[in-house]
């Protein structure tokens, strides 16, 4: 399916759900972020916040929220939570035109990837040989563009780089470090974090909050979209609750200093975040 088709699709929903509509309408007018909170509380669904959110709480407060995505789909509620500070200052590191970043472009045609800070796990280089059981349709769909591994290494730091310069500018940037769905976040992290995190000054160190998150087993990618599609069909879905954990907080340079090396700073901050949620 094309994306024009898509959007028709999408479009054909909004003239006979009202919901739809609404949201449609709300994104336009107040963008994605603060749309989809509004869209959460029209659901019923509420976000159950565990933790400190003073420094997340407002626009232009840079924070680096960094947690696991095992179950899917989990930008969309941090996305939520975030919209409910009235922020759109945020971005999310992740693969682009799948999953919750293909959806965020399919809701907000002019700026839904913004919300997006596109990485490519060495898994889709072009060049990669013999791999072909992982991302197997993402690879059929892209396999024009799909980059060399040193063109991949080059993009991804890019981005990271392009991370670091909006946490200077105030933003809030969410990353998952584990880079798989699959892995263990108790386990090794891929050094994005670290990375991100050795190309900020001190000035920016000193203002840049890392918020360990989790969210806990009550959230599920299939009871969120059983709740917007039943609410799509208008009716009132069940009242769910997403308990989300923040972990015990600290700016960049209170945590690592002005320590340089990216994996030293990855395994700084993986062990504040073992010890805040697991500990």
């Amino acid at each position: 399916m094309g994306d024009k088709e898509e959007e028709v699709n999408l479009f054909k929903v909004a003239r006979i759900s009202p919901f739809v509509r609404t949201f449609l309408q709300e994104i336009q007018a107040v963008g994605l972020p603060i749309a989809m909170a509004k869209a959460f509380e029209a659901c019923n669904i509420r976000l159950l916040v565990q933790g400190e959110t003073t420094s997340c709480n407002a626009p232009g407060k840079a924070v680096l929220l960094v947690g696991e995505h095992r179950s899917g789909f989990e930008q969309v509620p941090l996305m939520a939570f975030l919209g409910g500070f009235d922020r759109c200052d945020l971005s999310i590191i992740a693969i682009p035109d799948i999953g919750a970043a293909r959806t965020f472009e399919l809701l907000d045609s002019k700026h839904g990837s913004s919300y997006t800070l596109p990485v490519l796990p060495g898994l889709l280089a072009k060049d990669r040989k013999g791999i072909w059981n992982r991302f197997f349709l993402y690879r059929l769909l892209h396999y024009r563009t799909l980059p060399t591994r040193a063109v991949l290494k080059e993009e991804n730091l890019r981005t990271l780089s392009k991370s670091a310069q909006l946490l200077e500018q105030g933003y809030a940037i969410i990353m998952f470090p584990t880079g798989r769905r699959d892995a263990d976040i108790r386990g090794a992290w891929q050094r994005g974090v670290g990375e991100i995190i050795s190309r900020l000054p001190e000035s920016a160190r000193a203002n840049v909050m890392i918020v360990p998150f989790r969210l806990e087993g009550d959230y599920s990618k299939y009871k969120l979209a059983r709740a917007f599609v039943v609410r799509s069909l208008g009716r009132v879905p069940k009242r769910r609750f997403f308990t989300l954990d923040l972990g015990r907080q600290a700016s960049c340079l209170d945590l690592v200093g002005q320590e340089s090396d990216p994996q030293v700073i990855t395994e700084t901050v993986r062990k504040q975040y073992l010890d805040s949620l697991f500990g």
